[in-house]
């Protein structure tokens, strides 16, 4: 089961796993003709067993996940893999948001739209080492962010979230504890993402990465699938991220200096607010 799945990464991973001949798909998202185009794609892709199932849905609605598991349940007597893909970003500083209902949005579709699906379908994921509970993050849950911080909130969340998460099954299933992976990627080519930000009521058209300086989609994707297959707990973080992220506790100026610099040399230039 994919979540966001009608088009970047989702939708990408969806197309990986069908030429990787897997014999079921469920692809979830909230356009259901987007997502109808990609699971063609994926039966073409994949072999002629291949069944993709398509279910709409509204992931900041509680009534609209429990409604799709219900429905997802009863035509699967379970998941072995289960990717929680669907977010959003962002593009301006704090002091630049103007309509705070987007920060709940924000929060809703990240956070509990993550959290609130899993609880769902936690019943129905088989308690087995050999099971995969995928979370997308980002890079961004790992060290703060200019230009991100709502959006940095909702990952660092995710962090907490799985690292928790992790010792529960483990105590509850011991060696039939399902694997809970965190993908803590930096920007991808050819996703909502970058272009799609959410602009928070500002003024200011939303900061853009510089998409020559972002990650491959489809590379990206193949990489996450092996990396999924293998049953890494975590995979993605950039390899700065891994030496800036246990020096910051003891310089954190430094490490904030650094940070600000290298994002003003991968996002595109725009006027913000003095």
């Amino acid at each position: 089961m994919i979540t966001g799945a009608s088009r970047g990464i989702g939708a990408q991973l969806a197309r990986v796993f069908a030429r990787e001949k897997v014999s079921k798909l469920v692809l979830v998202a909230r356009s259901k003709d987007d997502l109808e185009k990609v699971a063609e794609e994926c039966r073409q892709l994949g072999s002629s067993a291949l069944e993709v199932e398509v279910f709409r849905c509204d992931l900041t609605n509680n009534s609209s996940i429990k409604s799709f598991v219900e429905a997802a349940t009863k035509s699967n007597k379970g998941f072995d893999v289960v990717i929680l893909n669907a977010g959003r970003s962002q593009g301006c500083y704090f002091e630049e948001i103007e309509d705070i209902d987007q920060i709940d949005y924000m929060i809703k579709l990240n956070v509990n739209g993550v959290i609130n699906t899993l609880h769902y379908i936690l019943p129905q994921i088989f308690k087995s080492r050999h099971s995969r509970i995928i979370i997308i993050s980002s890079a961004a849950g790992l060290l703060g962010s200019p230009y991100r911080t709502v959006y940095c909130a909702s990952k660092h969340a995710l962090t907490g979230f799985c690292n928790s998460f992790r010792i529960e099954l483990k105590d509850s299933y011991e060696a039939d504890s399902p694997v809970v992976s965190l993908i803590n990627i930096p920007e991808v080519k050819g996703t909502d993402l970058n272009s799609n930000r959410m602009d928070f009521g500002s003024k200011y058209k939303p900061m853009e990465f510089d998409p020559n300086k972002a990650l491959e989609l489809t590379s990206t994707c193949q990489s996450l699938y092996e990396a999924v297959a293998a049953g890494k707990r975590e995979w993605g973080q950039p390899v700065k991220i891994r030496i800036l992220k246990p020096l910051y506790d003891t310089f954190p100026g430094l490490i904030d200096g650094m940070i600000m610099k290298y994002v003003r040399s991968v996002m595109l230039p725009r006027e913000r607010v003095k």
